[in-house]
C-alpha cells in the first residue's frame, strides 16, 4: 500500500484521532503516529491546524486534513476500496447515509457527551450524567432499527459508524468512573454490548486504542488537575 508521508498527530486519549488511526489501519495504510502535547502545541501542529489547533491532523504527502470525520472521508477518497482495501463506507446510498448519520451523532453528541463528565462540573456534569445513559441507549435502538446482520453498526463489516464509535471501547470504564454511573447491560442493550465485544477483539481497534486501565488512571488524573487549576471546568 503505497503511504508515503502519511503522519498522525494525536494525543493518546483523544477519542477522534483513534478513529484516524483505526481507519488508516484497516486500509492497511502504514503511517507514523506523531504525538502531540496540547499544553505546548508543536509547532507542526500549529501550521497543520491554524484554525481549531487541535488533534488529529493527517498530514498525507506534505498535506494536512483535519477534524476527524473529515479524515476518515479523505482516507476513504484517498486509498480506495479495491480486492485488498476495504471499503469504510457501505454500498448503497441509503447506508452510506446512515453511517454518515450516526457518525455524526457519536462524534457530536455521545463522545462530546463524556468528555464533559470529565471536564465539567456542577449542573453540566449532572446533566451529561442524564444523557450519555440516554444516548447510549439511542445508539442501541438505532442500531435495531437498522436491523442489519450483526455485529457491527451497520452489520458485518465495520463503517464509519463504527470508527468513530470505536473510542467507546476503551473510554467505557472511564466514562462509568468520572460520571459515578453504570450503563445498561447486555438484557436490555444486547446489541451495544454485542458491538462492544466484537470491536474489543479486533487486532486493529488493539492496536489503535490505549488500555480501558490506562485510559481510567489518565482520565481521573486529568479531571484532578482540571478541578485544581479550573474550578469551573473547561
Amino acid at each position: 500500500m503505497d503511504s508515503v508521508g502519511v503522519k498522525l498527530l494525536l494525543i493518546r486519549s483523544s477519542p477522534f484521532a483513534m478513529s484516524c488511526a483505526l481507519a488508516l489501519r484497516q486500509k492497511g495504510v502504514k503511517f507514523e503516529e506523531v504525538p502531540e502535547n496540547l499544553s505546548a502545541r508543536s509547532d507542526l501542529l500549529l501550521r497543520s491546524n491554524p484554525v481549531y489547533k487541535q488533534v488529529p491532523v493527517l498530514i498525507h504527502n506534505g498535506k494536512a486534513v483535519s477534524q476527524s470525520l473529515v479524515i476518515l472521508e479523505y482516507i476513504e477518497e484517498a486509498w480506495p476500496p479495491s480486492n485488498n482495501t476495504p471499503s469504510l463506507l457501505p454500498g448503497s446510498a441509503y447506508d452510506r447515509s446512515l453511517s454518515r448519520f450516526w457518525a455524526d451523532f457519536i462524534n457530536k453528541k455521545f463522545i462530546e457527551t463524556g468528555l464533559k463528565l470529565m471536564k465539567r462540573f456542577g449542573e453540566e456534569h449532572a446533566t451529561a450524567r442524564k444523557e450519555i445513559v440516554e444516548q447510549f441507549i439511542t445508539l442501541e435502538e438505532g442500531m435495531r432499527a437498522i436491523g442489519s446482520v450483526r455485529p457491527y453498526f451497520l452489520g458485518q463489516k465495520t463503517s464509519l459508524a463504527d470508527l468513530a464509535l470505536v473510542p467507546l471501547v476503551p473510554w467505557f470504564t472511564s466514562f462509568e468512573a468520572l460520571g459515578d454511573l453504570k450503563f445498561p447491560g447486555p438484557e436490555q442493550c444486547g446489541r451495544m454490548h454485542e458491538w462492544l465485544n466484537a470491536m474489543r477483539e479486533d487486532p486493529d481497534v488493539v492496536a489503535s486504542v490505549p488500555t480501558a486501565d490506562w485510559l481510567l488512571n489518565y482520565t481521573l488524573n486529568f479531571r484532578e488537575y482540571i478541578k485544581k487549576h479550573y474550578p469551573g471546568g473547561l
